[in-house]
């Protein structure tokens, strides 16, 4: 099976990364060689750490980083304001040449704008990745992720899971079975990736939970 993911998330600043760093390092676990893909980078100035370079590190795995742009907005907004352009058959086209599995880091969600007529989803759809999605426990989070699932659905786009996401604080865990119980019905739930200071503590959990369901997912596929 090629293992090729995008993780995209339910909103900005949700914990994408650490779910990339976490989905990356399970596969490396399972003696695949993953490769960390940032699609768009904005909002960091050159030659600062970038998203990718961030989960590449805490997966200790290689990292790509195909645009980045400094001014913190939407990717279409953020390209604008640097003078370029971004289509979306020439992102899927990079990231189809690149060898080997794949996680690929959405900006923000899935629907985030890259022109005026194109949207992240159609460089999943283009490249041929599947979805991981990471939900941010907070409110709102429900109708952010089930609008998220149903965008890809009818996009013919696969969806592996969901991992829900711990935050700061002491209040997610009020939310965490109403969500699970309102999204297990339309994609497996793989797990909760908790909040721990040192970030790479939470990837090694996020990884322990991934990986049974990345060595299961072939079966599962077998079974649709």
């Amino acid at each position: 099976m090629r293992h090729r993911y995008f993780v995209t998330g339910t909103d900005t600043d949700v914990g994408k990364t650490r779910v990339a760093a976490a989905l990356a390092l399970a596969l490396r676990r399972t003696g695949e060689a993953p490769t960390v893909v940032k699609a768009v980078q904005t909002g960091v100035a050159p030659g600062a750490e970038g998203d990718a370079a961030r989960a590449g590190a805490l997966a200790g795995v290689p990292h790509i980083e195909l645009e980045r742009f400094e001014k913190p907005a939407d990717p279409w907004s953020a390209a604008v304001a640097a003078g370029a352009a971004l289509r979306a058959r020439d992102l899927a086209a990079r990231i189809e040449d690149l060898d080997g599995p794949l996680v690929v880091e959405g900006s923000g969600g899935i629907m985030v704008p890259l022109n005026e007529r194109e949207h992240l989803i159609d460089v999943v759809r283009l490249a041929k990745l599947e979805v991981v999605l990471a939900v941010g426990l907070r409110l709102g989070c429900i109708n952010h992720a089930l609008l998220t699932l149903e965008t890809c659905y009818e996009a013919g786009i696969p969806v592996a899971g969901a991992m829900l996401v711990e935050r700061w604080g002491s209040t997610d865990a009020e939310y965490r079975d109403d969500v699970m119980r309102a999204l297990q019905e339309s994609t497996p739930i793989v797990g909760i990736l908790p909040f721990a200071t040192a970030e790479a503590d939470s990837v090694a959990a996020g990884a322990n939970l991934l990986l049974p369901f990345i060595l299961l997912l072939p079966f599962r596929h077998r079974n649709e």
